[in-house]
């Protein structure tokens, strides 16, 4: 506990909505893991959260809880950017771990980032990821060992080339830790020196893959992200695509649509500027509409004719976004 004080950790996260009753069972389990710090954003949150926001910094005191308040809610580009903003000033912590207001961590998760750090060889350079062991795509990475990264010419991880290149690369595994070559918001650890160097999130990705795009500058700079599976995250609450066994959640008239035009858009934000040829990215492209969306989910439409007016305008969009993508 010793190097953890003298190494402080703070969290950043950001909270919308009606959502303080998950973001305080996150905050105080951070505190109880060996964090020194929290930075909230409060992200346009309604006037009965900031009354809630306000009772959590009282409990917990306004040295350990910093509340950082936007006036609209800017997503999660606008908030982690805010966030971050705010912490990268905070020059008396060495350390800074990034949370979801739903990812709660396990007693022991910050100090196994700790000691995995060190094995590692102690160095700045070297991010940590904790494990959420509810995501699926960290899972694969555990039981696969490929690394995930945004592959040029792929889209949204579907590639031809598989076919004829190998397949997927493979990961470096270190001192039990995977090499990841992106990472999510929810439990990355890195030093605050990292803000010195490298780009805030991206604010007009607005929501989705902003985190991508942040954390891929670590290894673009020189840097190593690390997957720690011991270091483990819950969610507490249920994702927008946890539906998708029913119906691809891009199709589902259910799903918001700022969420599906946000998410096909920044893909290809993110992935356009990698892609190395464009007939093989667009060619990847198609072939994952096809294989993935609308092939597997054919019988649900067609059990849903009444709603087919409703999955026309969610073709529409899906056509806006990856123009807006392209453009």
């Amino acid at each position: 506990m010793s190097f953890m004080l003298e190494n402080p950790t703070c969290v950043v996260t950001v909270t919308y909505g009606e959502r303080v009753y998950l973001l305080a069972e996150v905050v105080k389990a951070a505190l109880r893991c060996g964090a020194c710090r929290a930075v909230v954003v409060d992200n346009g949150t309604p006037a009965t959260s900031k009354t809630a926001l306000a009772a959590l910094r009282r409990e917990l005191g306004a040295d350990v809880l910093h509340i950082v308040t936007l006036a609209d809610n800017e997503g999660s580009a606008g908030g982690f950017h805010a966030g971050l903003a705010y912490a990268a000033g905070l020059r008396d912590m060495r350390f800074l771990w990034v949370l979801d207001d739903d990812t709660v961590p396990e007693a022991s998760a910050l100090t196994i980032l700790l000691d995995k750090w060190r094995q590692l060889g102690a160095d700045e350079s070297n991010a940590m990821m904790s494990m959420r062991v509810d995501k699926n795509q960290y899972r694969k990475v555990l039981a696969r060992k490929t690394l995930h990264w945004v592959e040029p010419n792929a889209f949204f991880d579907f590639n031809l080339a598989h076919l004829w290149n190998g397949g997927k690369r493979r990961a470096r595994v270190e001192q039990g830790c995977i090499q990841l070559g992106v990472a999510a918001y929810g439990g990355l650890w890195f030093a605050r020196s990292w803000l010195d160097r490298i780009a805030l999130p991206p604010r007009h990705y607005h929501l989705y893959f902003d985190d991508y795009a942040f954390s891929a500058q670590i290894p673009a700079s020189g840097g190593h992200i690390w997957l720690s599976p011991k270091s483990q995250l819950h969610d507490i609450d249920l994702s927008w695509r946890s539906n998708k066994d029913v119906i691809h959640p891009w199709l589902d008239p259910a799903t918001e649509e700022r969420r599906v035009f946000c998410s096909i858009r920044n893909r290809i934000w993110l992935e356009k500027p990698l892609s190395r040829s464009r007939l093989l990215y667009g060619t990847n492209m198609v072939l994952y509409f096809l294989v993935k969306v609308i092939l597997p989910n054919l019988l649900a439409m067609l059990l849903r004719l009444h709603s087919a007016p409703a999955f026309v305008r969610r073709l529409r969009l899906i056509s806006r976004a990856i123009r807006a993508g392209l453009s």
